[in-house]
């Protein structure tokens, strides 16, 4: 925590998107100073619970902190409970977990990285075929991708010890959902992107 609250600032508050883990790392310190809970405590009980998911302890700052933006240990059918969350609504089983309100902020752009692709609370924003597409990416390429018009979720896990962008990796996995999920999801036949053209992910899928 000390460590995110210490750095220059880059850039004026408003100004040009800047992705940042210590953001919601402060963020977690937030939630704990104003609960009085850890923010462990508070996943378990706010989406832990409900969701019917185990949430383990993960890692902390020398503070004691837990991280606010990564290392969190959730398997595949948790990652995949918490993104039909989303897609659903922020409903389960008829109890709402989430306001209408906060997902659509949360998949509304507050701006746009170096790649075109949009930021909301969280989450990037793509188009592909004409479709929204929501996705949460994780270090290394942990990826949560959702498809609301074709009902379509979709989970990946990767070796969370390599980064995702230096080889190409996560241009693979757009690739993946775009011309493998989605079709698929569509049941028809469909002239894919190119491989340069899915690696952007938002402007560049508009068309293919």
């Amino acid at each position: 925590m000390n460590f995110a609250l210490t750095r220059t600032f880059l850039d004026e508050p408003g100004g040009g998107f800047m992705y940042s883990t210590g953001n919601t790392h402060l963020l977690s310190a937030v939630l704990t100073e104003a609960s009085g809970k850890s923010t462990w405590e508070l996943a378990r009980e706010w989406l832990g619970k409900p969701l019917g998911i185990d949430i383990p302890g993960w890692t902390r700052d020398p503070q004691g902190i837990y991280f606010g933006g990564n290392e969190m240990a959730l398997s595949p059918r948790a990652l995949f409970k918490f993104a039909e969350l989303y897609r659903n609504g922020g409903v389960v089983s008829g109890q709402r977990i989430l306001s209408e309100d906060w997902i659509r902020a949360s998949w509304t752009p507050q701006g746009s990285d170096r790649r075109g692709n949009g930021y909301g609370y969280g989450w990037f924003i793509a188009e592909a075929y004409g479709h929204p597409v929501y996705f949460g990416w994780g270090f290394g390429g942990q990826m949560l991708y959702v498809v609301p018009d074709l009902a379509l979720t979709v989970i990946i896990t990767s070796d969370s010890t390599t980064r995702s962008v230096d080889d190409g990796y996560i241009c693979m996995l757009h690739d993946l959902v775009a011309n493998g999920f989605m079709p698929a999801a569509m049941g028809k036949d469909i002239a894919p992107y190119s491989p340069v053209s899915v690696c952007g992910m938002i402007a560049p899928l508009v068309q293919p």
